[in-house]
């Protein structure tokens, strides 16, 4: 059985708590954050999220971001007051999509001019990372995330955990409720190593490379520009799950050798 994202959380603040967890390689440079600083985010995001927006358990978060260090501590942050993640299909991202989660309760998004009907809530995220407010005009009601979120508390006190949680539904897709077990074990790494937890720190190439990294300890997973949301939030859980680190690469940022073994990376998973 997965640990659930709260368990991973802990683990984070415990294990090892420097250590790097999430690389960001960006336009506007590199960002490292380590356990104890992504828990940090994910608590505040948490507050965020209960106090500007009423998040609770059961409630339903659109979530119209890319795959960003900013998109995973909101995500986190979800799954941590108990809320259910609504993704589209990973090949399409624009505004209509916020529109096809009707439903949601919540929505995040980065996309300019994108609005939401009440009783539904808006929250707008700039996504640089030095970014202190929204560019642009916040549509009415929105929440400005990067101008919020620093003046929420650092700890989040009441995560929604508990025994039952490893079964509880974290994403809602097309296709149906996915749990963390779900996530993990259906994540396929490139390479032809196989699926699910067991693969997460074996060696793995993809079809744009001939290198192979391998490592027998924690596994430091590269995901490659264009990589879905569904297949990062997949692979952190797996990833996190080994205290492994997750690098993540902004599409046009090339990723070169220096990178590679700058970070040490032990996998690749692309987009195939």
């Amino acid at each position: 059985m997965p640990q659930t994202p709260t368990q991973l959380l802990t683990r984070m603040r415990s294990v090892s708590p420097t250590s790097p967890r999430l690389v960001w390689h960006g336009r506007e440079g590199r960002i490292e954050l380590s356990g104890r600083v992504f828990d940090n985010w994910v608590a505040k995001s948490s507050n965020l999220l209960v106090d500007e927006l009423d998040a609770a358990g059961g409630t339903t978060v659109a979530v119209d971001l890319p795959v960003h260090w900013k998109t995973l501590a909101l995500v986190f942050a979800c799954w941590q007051v108990g809320a259910v993640v609504v993704l589209e299909d990973d090949d399409v991202r624009s505004a209509a999509t916020v529109g096809t989660s009707a439903d949601a309760d919540i929505v995040l998004s980065s996309q300019a001019g994108v609005e939401v009907d009440p009783p539904r809530l808006l929250a707008c995220v700039a996504l640089g990372s030095l970014a202190l407010r929204w560019d642009g005009t916040l549509p009415r009601g929105a929440v400005d995330f990067a101008a919020e979120v620093r003046s929420h508390g650092d700890v989040f006190l009441d995560a929604a955990d508990d025994p039952g949680a490893a079964s509880a539904p974290l994403v809602r897709t097309p296709g149906g409720m996915l749990t963390a077990a779900d996530l993990v074990d259906t994540l396929a790494l490139p390479g032809g190593h196989g699926r699910g937890r067991d693969s997460a720190a074996g060696a793995a190439t993809t079809d744009t490379t001939s290198t192979t990294y391998t490592d027998a300890g924690s596994p430091t997973l590269l995901l490659e520009p264009g990589v879905g949301l569904l297949r990062a939030l997949s692979a952190a859980l797996a990833v996190w799950e080994r205290d492994g680190a997750l690098v993540l690469v902004e599409d046009g940022v090339p990723v070169t050798d220096r990178m590679l073994s700058g970070e040490r990376v032990t996998d690749r998973l692309g987009t195939a």
